[in-house]
Formats: structure tokens, sequence, C-alpha cells
């Protein structure tokens, strides 16, 4: 038997019937999910029917999986396989570099998330919502040299980064000097090379020719 082909994009006005049936028959909140309608990924099957949904709420480079729903949980693997790819997808074009769940099944273990632990939770942004709630799972899915640091880090490394690029301008002024006074030399010696070829014709002109008195 074929496996059943799924395919993704991004949630519109037009799956809101789809999807708040699939939000109801799930005990979401539908009016809350309704508003937030641009955070959804769906999936469809070959008819173009939602067959299956997924979040992702973002924030800088952190990104937050949440409210999955499936019309028929005996493709509830294959779905988030198929979300989870563009969920990726929607991630790179955004720059995110970690992704948090608080979705418990396996699959999302399989695909990389881990508990998070103290280190990654003092890093899981405010506006991300739902702290305190269920266990938080995290996968990096870019490296970025800030996206794993604490505020106070990254002020120092942006620091650092300022210097350096303060120190990399001041020499390259000290260099365009040192070239200026080189080319003003230059010109300097051309300048009195070329007073003296004047002083020397306007003198040979003032000059009796031999044989002449």
């Amino acid at each position: 038997m074929t496996a059943p082909q799924f395919q993704t994009r991004r949630a519109t006005l037009d799956d809101l019937p789809a999807l708040r049936a699939l939000w109801e028959a799930e005990r979401l909140d539908a009016a809350a999910l309704e508003r937030r309608l641009t955070e959804f990924q769906v999936a469809c099957d070959d008819t173009g029917r939602v067959v299956g949904a997924v979040a992702l709420l973002r924030n800088g480079q952190h990104g937050l999986l949440h409210s999955e729903v499936f019309a028929d949980f005996a493709h509830a693997d294959a779905l988030r396989q198929a979300l989870w790819e563009r969920v990726r997808t929607v991630g790179r074009n955004h720059a995110l570099a970690r992704v948090w769940t608080r979705e418990t099944s396996l699959f999302w273990r399989s695909v990389g998330f881990d508990p998070a632990d103290e280190e990654q939770l003092a890093r899981y942004p405010a506006a991300l919502g739902g702290e305190g709630e269920s266990q938080l799972l995290t996968v990096k899915v870019r490296d970025d040299p800030f996206a794993d640091m604490t505020p106070e880090q990254e002020e120092v490394m942006l620091k650092q980064h300022l210097r350096a690029d303060t120190d990399k301008m001041l020499q390259q002024a000290r260099s365009l000097r040192v070239v200026l006074y080189c080319v003003l030399g230059i010109f300097g010696v051309i300048l009195a090379f070329g007073a003296a070829i004047a002083w020397r014709y306007r003198n040979r002109r003032g000059r009796p020719l031999p044989g002449r008195r």
C-alpha cells in the first residue's frame, strides 16, 4: 500500500473552518488560536483537504512549536514529518537558531528534541510564554554564536566585536594617512624638480650666446 503524500504550506483564512474543527476535536481554545492563524502551517492530502497543522510562534532567533492537530492519528507521524520539514524551512527563512516545544509525542524526540537543561531554560524567551507549564523540549536548528548566550554574554561579545571593528578602522586610517603623506611627499618632490628645471631654463635664456658680445 502506497504511503499517503502530503503537501504543506502556510495557513490562510480559507483554512479556518477546517482548522477550527480540528482544534475543537482536540479541545483546544479555537477562538484564541483563530487569532493566531498566521503562526500555523498546514498539511493537505491529495484532494487539498487540511488533515494536519502545527503552529510556530517566533521570537528573535527562537521558535515555539505548539498546538499540533491531525484529522487521522493513524497518519500522525507522517504528518509530523511533513510539517517538521516545513517548519525547518520557515525557520531557515527567519534565521531561527533554536526551536522549542511542549508536544509530548516520541516523534519529536526522534528528530532531535531533548529536555531543556537549566542553562538552556535560562535563555528561553519570556515572549514565547508558558513558563512553568509542562516540560520544554528543544533542538538547535542552526549554529549561531549568539543563540546559546545569556544577555550578559551577548553584551560582552558585542563589545569585543565593536572594539575590534574600531581598531580595524583606526589601523585603516593610519595606513591611509601614511599613503597620503607619501603622495604629498612625491608631489612635493615633483614640484621642486619642476621648479628647479624652470629656474635653470630661465637662467639659460638670460645668458648671451657664444661668439656674441
